[in-house]
């Protein structure tokens, strides 16, 4: 099916311009890079991003004991 398809799109390049010939090319190889690099991930490595948001020990990036107090009061 792959086959048929480049053999297709090669065959008929005469009638399309090299940049859509270009940018299918560049699309398509970064695809298959990414499924590439996806399948090459370590299992343990997906966990461990998995479960971060899950991690309830250590204390959230915005908390809100860092922020000032709204007590004001205002200038008379």
């Amino acid at each position: 099916m792959l086959f048929n398809l480049a053999h297709s799109l090669l065959r008929e390049a005469g009638s399309v311009n090299g940049y859509g010939l270009f940018s299918f090319l560049l699309f398509f190889s970064f695809f298959i890079g990414v499924v590439v690099w996806a399948f090459r991930l370590e299992k343990n490595y997906l966990n461990h991003m998995g479960e971060l948001p899950l991690d309830s020990g250590e204390r959230p990036i915005h908390s809100t004991d860092s922020l000032p107090s709204t007590n004001y009061e205002p200038r008379p």
